[in-house]
């Protein structure tokens, strides 16, 4: 997994994730999804663009680093998955009917759910279809596979305040990135796993340039 730690070690370094209840139901982050999903994502790309234009998502991008959102503004939440051209490395017993990675987390990621303020008097949560899964490569790991979930569905503004969400992905089956054998650290399991949490604030226009 050496090429993929060598990509870019500031922003895929190991995030701490912690579990929440949905629908009365605890749900415990994937030993995959603490290793991979990464605790740092700079504002602006390496190639000089707003995550914003990256994406070419129309509204406020929030990460662990970029985490300010206008009031009034629609959100969403980013968390990018790097993925090996093919499947040179694949655990025992990892099966797929796609010829990629990327074509297999496509055909598997089923939904993705936001858990906004979990843990508050007022909790909520919404889910979308993977219909608008964003594709391409990062300029953080140029010649690389990725996919980001920040596309699928923009979130409605919120109050003035802290806040935090907690982003989930579905699977149907077994997802491996082609990197590694282990499949702790080269695959999320079926169901529900939780991808990242981002604490944020929302505040005045004014207080955001």
């Amino acid at each position: 997994m050496s090429h993929r730690a060598d990509t870019d070690k500031r922003w895929l370094r190991p995030a701490l994730l912690s579990a929440v209840v949905v629908s009365s139901m605890a749900l415990t982050p994937s030993p995959s999804a603490v290793a991979k999903f990464g605790s740092y994502e700079p504002c602006i790309a390496s190639n000089g663009l707003t995550l914003e234009v990256v994406y070419r998502v129309p509204g406020s991008i929030i990460t662990p680093a970029c985490n300010h959102v206008r009031a009034g503004e629609r959100w969403s939440p980013s968390v990018p998955w790097i993925m090996n051209t093919g499947f040179e490395h694949v655990p025992s017993g990892f099966a797929t009917n796609w010829a990629t990675p990327l074509d297999d987390f496509r055909g598997k990621l089923i939904a993705v759910g936001y858990v906004i303020d979990s843990g508050s008097p007022h909790p909520f949560s919404q889910w979308f279809p993977s219909d608008a899964l964003w594709v391409g490569e990062l300029p953080e790991a140029a010649g690389l596979p990725a996919a980001n979930t920040v596309s699928i569905g923009m979130l409605n503004p919120l109050p003035t305040g802290q806040h935090v969400v907690d982003v989930y992905w579905e699977l149907a089956a077994q997802h491996c990135d082609g990197f590694g054998t282990n499949p702790a650290a080269d695959c999320l399991p079926a169901g529900k796993t939780l991808a990242r949490r981002i604490p944020f604030d929302v505040v005045a226009p004014a207080a955001v340039t």
